[in-house]
This record gives C-alpha cells, structure tokens and sequence, in this order.
C-alpha cells in the first residue's frame, strides 16, 4: 500500500465489543475503497481487540497501548499518524451507508473552500432496527446556530486531515468536545451538509440522564467562553437558560419515564418505504465479509496487522 491514500477513517474504541465489528464491515462495504482504517483502542477491558486485531488487510492499523485517555486525545492521535488526504469520523457503535465516503469526497474535491461536511443519518436502536432520519436540512452555520446546536452531526464529519491537525480537539470540555470545536473555529471555518441520509447512528430510547447533565454543564462552559465574542453578551445569558431548561426538562422527563419521546423529538419519523430502505442497507452491511473479522479466521501470517503500540 502507498503511503498516501485519499482517506483516512478514524474509530476510536472503548468497550465496544458488542458493535465493533459491524462498524468495521460497514468501512469495507464502501464504494470507494482507497482507504486506509485506523482503529485506537482506548483501554478496553471487554475484550474488544480481540475482535480486529487479525483483520486480514493491509490498508488496516490496530493500535492499541492499553491506556485510557480518553476520546480527545485519541481523535488527536488519529489526526497526527493519519496518511490520508482527508479524515473520515465514525464512532464505534455506528454504521456508515456504503457511498458515503465516496459522495462526501466527491463535495470537497468539487467545493475546495469548503473544510468540513457532515451528512444527515439514520438513527437505529441496538438491534439496527431504523427509527428515524436526522440532520436533513440544509446547514445554518451562523455563529448562534453553532452555540445553540451544535452544527455538524460529529460522527459523520470528513475534512482535510490538515484541518483537524491545525484544529485539535481539547479534552477540557468532554462530552461537548466537537461542540467546541466548531465554536472556536466558526469564524474561519467553512462548513457544509449533505441532507440525504449517509449513515447511521445508534441511539437508544431511554437515554443516559447522567451523560446528558454532564454534556449540558460542558455546553454552559462553552457558551460562557464563546459567546459573548459570537453573539454578546445578552444572548449569551439567553442561551445558557436554554441550556439549564433543558437539563430540567430532561430531568423531570426521566422521572416521568417519558424520556423517549423527548429523544424522539431530535428525528423525523420514517416512512415504511423509508424503514425498508434502511433495513435493506443494512442487511448489505452486515453480510460483507471481512477476512479475520470476529472469529472469522485470522487469515495469512504475513498480511495480518497486529496492535502495535500506539503513536503518543
């Protein structure tokens, strides 16, 4: 393999053995195939190395230094030893629709002033049973957009690798680190959608009350920080009461055990035809074979990646 390939896909992993390897199948079931896979281990304990550490392909890295340091540090690290031209997110749990690296590259080679593109996404519960369609229109970047929303559905971000290199993620504000990012790069940062549905993302109905409180309090932090050079004063005071509202609503919602439907409210309900759709995608995913995949046999000595230690 040449030492330059157009894409790196970046999966960091911690404890993820239950989803990983659908994560993977679905990287190898892509229309564009000049890639190159890196997959972080960030100290798991339930044996999920184990589940890619004798993928049968060149164009895989598994590193592994048995450490955990959490999801800044390894995107950073990915961004620091990728070979690609462009980096592809993905997050463990999550699937990719098999053209969406083809069609997220073919936007930024045709749009060179643009840096990142998301894409709108599936949400699918455990079983990958579809539920919904999120993120499906058109892309408001405006610097109150970003504050209050966030902007771009992280897992399904592709920019180029030098973008992410100049603009690191900082592991102070965890759970909200993407967030962040697009907050403190706004101002000079060109951002893009696809709007149809390139992926997708597992989401389950009953929510983490915990996670949630804990991402609203890095949101505040955020706000506090970016806001009153983005949008004042005044609006900044504005968006932080959103954010304590929401955290009490989705407290009382979780008492109440009405916290799907809060969940529910982020997507567009599918259509059957919609649901068919995605299932059939699906299906197409889980049914690519993968050499040395999960138990799939380790495949021959001299071709199979092994973790090595990890880049620091």
């Amino acid at each position: 393999m040449s030492d330059r390939v157009s894409v790196t896909i970046g999966i960091p992993f911690l404890n993820a053995r239950r989803y990983l390897a659908d994560a993977v199948r679905s990287v190898f079931a892509q229309t564009h195939d000049d890639w190159e896979l890196l997959l972080i281990d960030d100290g798991s304990t339930d044996g999920s190395i184990d589940v890619v550490q004798h993928l049968d392909d060149p164009r895989v890295r598994v590193l592994s230094d048995g450490s955990n340091r959490g999801l800044c540090a390894r995107l950073n690290q990915i961004a620091s030893i990728a070979r690609g031209a462009y980096l592809a997110r993905m997050d463990a749990d999550d699937l990719m629709h098999p053209e969406r690296i083809e069609r997220q590259l073919k936007f930024l080679r045709a749009n060179p002033t643009i840096d990142l593109i998301d894409t709108a996404t599936f949400t699918v519960d455990d079983d990958l049973t579809p539920l919904g369609i999120r993120g499906e229109r058109a892309l408001d970047a405006g610097p109150a957009t970003v504050l209050r929303k966030g902007l771009l559905i992280h897992p399904t971000v592709i920019g180029r690798a030098e973008w992410f290199r100049s603009n690191p993620y900082d592991p102070v504000y965890v759970r909200a680190e993407d967030r962040e990012l697009w907050s403190r790069t706004c101002a000079t940062t060109k951002f893009a959608r696809l709007v149809e549905p390139l992926f997708f993302y597992r989401e389950g109905p009953a929510g983490n009350l915990r996670n949630y409180l804990r991402t609203e309090r890095t949101v505040r932090d955020i706000l506090q920080r970016y806001g009153p050079p983005l949008v004042g004063a005044r609006r900044t005071r504005l968006l932080v009461m959103r954010s304590r509202l929401k955290s009490m609503v989705y407290r009382i919602g979780t008492k109440l055990g009405v916290q799907a439907r809060l969940i529910s409210k982020r997507n567009r309900p599918l259509n059957a035809a919609e649901i068919q759709e995605g299932r059939r995608i699906l299906s197409g995913i889980r049914n690519t074979v993968v050499s040395g995949l999960d138990g799939d046999g380790p495949g021959p000595a001299a071709h199979r990646p092994r973790p090595d230690e990890a880049a620091a």
